[in-house]
């Protein structure tokens, strides 16, 4: 069999106790994955050919080519390339290695497109199933590396994202978060998913002026957090879209208002 033209290992430390097999990890790491991750992995699988469809016998779409407690072996068709995961599972670490053999000239180019979200994706997402936390904090830290690794900078890049501009607590250095809300008259409201437990909530604590971009344009403002209001009340006044995100992922709702100057 000929050598694939891309191979990726990543090796983490299994916690003590954890009896997980290879295919609950496999699961774990792309089914409980938040919502927009698997959004994007399935987006991103389609741009790339791959046919991932649900049913028995596969996990995330894709299909189970081998499976033992202590192996687990990922297929997906493409006219493009031949993707494979496999998911090795000993009593001490987990491995997960990819491996892609490209089938026509435009499989380079595209995959060299997704290596770097892929060379992110995993590794994070391995370190979170592997994590001993409760289900908030998982979700927790789930929700906010999706947005810090890939989410937040891709939608920053977008001239009509609203943005907060909040001052860092520690560094001083100007912060920009994606964030979704609705103006009115000279306030603007939101609500954070995390509560205090958000970045920009702890800098707004520790100086609430801010600027908000709104429809390209820069206004500058002071930020209120409101832990008296009711947050899912004020979420069904927002944008539905963002809305829903926000009552999906959240734990801890905050609402915020924005005065603005």
């Amino acid at each position: 069999m000929a050598e694939p033209d891309f191979t990726s290992t990543v090796d983490i430390a299994r916690q003590d106790g954890d009896r997980r097999t290879a295919e609950q990890w496999a699961r774990a790491v792309w089914e409980d994955a938040p919502a927009p991750a698997r959004a994007f992995l399935r987006v991103g699988w389609a741009c790339l050919g791959l046919r991932v469809r649900s049913g028995p016998g596969r996990v995330f779409g894709w299909t189970v080519a081998e499976s033992a407690p202590e192996t687990v072996v990922l297929e997906a068709p493409s006219g493009l390339m031949a993707a494979r995961n496999v998911v090795d599972v000993d009593g001490a670490r987990v491995r997960w290695t990819t491996t892609v053999s490209y089938r026509r000239p435009a499989a380079r180019l595209l995959w060299a497109l997704a290596t770097p979200f892929h060379q992110r994706f995993i590794p994070a997402r391995l370190r979170q199933v592997a994590a001993p936390a409760g289900r908030g904090d998982r979700k927790h830290r789930a929700v906010t590396a999706f947005q810090r690794r890939l989410g937040n900078p891709l939608l920053s890049r977008l001239p009509t994202q609203t943005l907060l501009e909040t001052t860092g607590r520690s560094s001083g250095l100007p912060r920009r978060t994606p964030i979704g809300g609705r103006r009115t008259g000279r306030q603007f409201w939101l609500v954070s998913e995390f509560g205090e437990r958000s970045h920009y909530v702890r800098n707004i604590q520790a100086d609430p002026r801010v600027r908000l971009r709104l429809h390209g344009v820069w206004h500058e403002g002071t930020a209120h957090l409101l832990p008296g209001d009711d947050a899912r009340a004020r979420l069904k006044t927002l944008p539905r879209l963002n809305s829903t995100a926000v009552q999906a992922f959240g734990t801890d709702l905050l609402t915020i208002r924005v005065d603005l100057g």
